[in-house]
């Protein structure tokens, strides 16, 4: 190919996926600098359109914010089913080790789905209810292990849902905030969580429990 017949470096983008474009550049924004330094201009500038084009997809950055964020769910996900898709061993301590590395090598992006800025209006928002619809499925491949017998009938599925996602949570935010632990640390403590609650529904000590 001749030289001028090369592919420009910044293709024009088409209407139907400019909305993309955008989320996926604010993405890595926010990976490389984090949240605060996103901005419509910025984004704008990246994308090579114009910053008035923007206001077709979010009202503000806070809107802004919160359409990324339905992305950075999906990306998140696509993360943990890779994970497990991938494993040779334990599903659980696969996707127990997975969450926690993706926590930690996207704290940015961590933060923009599981922060308190995304969740304290109470205004609803495609953002909360794909984080929602994201819980629910979860917690349906818990049912399914439940109707298969792998977990006890007596099991409160949800509690156990919410008992596994504030420990990896809860582990997560201490790394990521600098409270605690090295990035080692919290693998060892989130597998011995997860042996610790396979041997509680299954009787065993946490070290039978592997």
């Amino acid at each position: 190919m001749s030289s001028d017949q090369a592919t420009p470096a910044k293709a024009p983008y088409h209407h139907g996926d400019l909305r993309r474009s955008l989320c996926e550049e604010a993405l890595e924004v926010i990976r490389s600098d984090g949240i605060a330094a996103l901005s419509l201009r910025r984004l704008a500038e990246r994308v090579g359109v114009s910053q008035t084009a923007l206001y077709h997809y979010f009202r503000n950055k806070e809107d802004l914010l919160l359409v990324v964020g339905e992305a950075a769910i999906e990306d998140f996900n696509q993360y943990l089913f890779a994970a497990l898709d991938a494993s040779t061993g334990d599903r659980l301590e696969a996707f127990v080790v997975a969450y926690l590395r993706y926590a930690r090598d996207n704290p940015e992006v961590y933060e923009l789905i599981f922060g308190r800025a995304s969740w304290k209006d109470a205004s609803p928002h495609a953002f909360h209810q794909t984080a929602r619809a994201s819980i629910r499925h979860y917690s349906t491949l818990i049912q399914g292990l439940q109707a298969r017998g792998v977990i006890p009938a007596v099991i409160n599925v949800l509690r156990l849902l919410q008992v596994g996602w504030a420990t990896l949570h809860g582990l997560s935010r201490m790394y990521n905030d600098g409270l605690a632990f090295t990035a080692e640390a919290i693998e060892d403590i989130g597998l011995h969580a997860a042996r610790l609650l396979r041997g509680t529904l299954t009787g065993q000590s946490g070290a039978d429990a592997r």
